[in-house]
């Protein structure tokens, strides 16, 4: 079991460290708002105090859920054999000495052929691609959730903390560290400053993701294509959706164990002109 698990753990030392930090960081997040401000907001247990734990446990379902499925999906080729003689539109790669299908790329930190290769996650230490795009997208949607719930429970208390607005305490929140080294915050408020801050930068840091992404997907592309001007594969945007995402996206978007399939099996891709002769037919 413990080698299942660790084979999925990032393979390069800035990845294992990115990798750890945002354990730690969400894990201590998850924490400070349950069993530290939440008790100076609700004193009991009211019917309006569940439905704030109600709503942390499905964003943290949805956060670990994604997270865990961008981690162990196969996003390569797995047991497809792939063919001898390279079909048109297909590459060979050097790296891998097989052929490919299109708009797979070898990453050289997984040094494997992705499926739909869209990027390599740093944090994640995973490539994404055909099969975990929509945990990915997912992942980050609900990142950007919880972070702003956080920033908007949190801020309060945090205020509280550094002892209201003053210059002292904006830079205690903008730079934690600095401030706590220079002595102008005690461990504890730097704690908080700390903490405050790193859901502040979840927040902007998942919501341009999710944006971004979100933008992709509507136009049928990958980072790749949209940076090569590569617009063949955009049969518009509902049919990318569907294509992404699943028939039924909006249980995609809200429940990361459901097991719903996207259209497509990572080989072959639709193009426009082809997909409009279709619909005509």
């Amino acid at each position: 079991m413990a080698a299942h698990f660790w084979k999925y753990i990032p393979k390069t030392p800035s990845e294992k460290g990115a990798f750890a930090f945002i354990i730690v960081m969400g894990f201590s997040s998850l924490y400070y708002m349950l069993f530290v401000v939440h008790p100076t907001i609700f004193q009991e247990a009211t019917p309006w105090y569940c439905i704030h734990l109600a709503f942390i446990a499905f964003e943290a379902m949805n956060v670990l859920g994604n997270f865990w499925y961008i981690l162990s999906t196969d996003t390569t080729e797995g047991n497809v054999v792939l063919p001898s003689t390279l079909k048109a539109g297909w590459r060979y790669c050097t790296a891998c000495e097989a052929n490919f299908p299109p708009r797979s790329h070898h990453c050289h930190t997984c040094n494997r052929c992705i499926l739909q290769r869209d990027h390599h996650c740093f944090f994640t230490g995973n490539c994404i691609g055909f099969a975990n795009h929509r945990y990915y997208l997912c992942f980050t949607l609900h990142v950007a959730i919880a972070g702003f719930y956080a920033v908007i429970m949190n801020a309060d208390y945090t205020w509280a903390v550094l002892g209201g607005l003053s210059w002292t305490s904006l830079v205690s929140m903008v730079l934690p560290i600095v401030s706590w080294i220079l002595g102008l915050s005690e461990t504890y408020t730097f704690a908080v400053a700390f903490l405050s801050a790193g859901c502040i930068i979840a927040f902007l840091l998942a919501s341009a993701l999710t944006g971004y992404h979100c933008l992709l997907i509507f136009s049928g592309q990958t980072t790749y294509e949209r940076t090569h001007n590569v617009k063949q594969y955009d049969l518009g945007w509902m049919e990318n959706v569907h294509r992404a995402l699943g028939e039924n996206w909006i249980a995609s978007c809200l429940f990361p164990f459901a097991p719903l399939k996207v259209k497509g099996d990572g080989f072959k891709f639709p193009q426009k002109g082809e997909f409009e002769d279709i619909k005509d037919m």
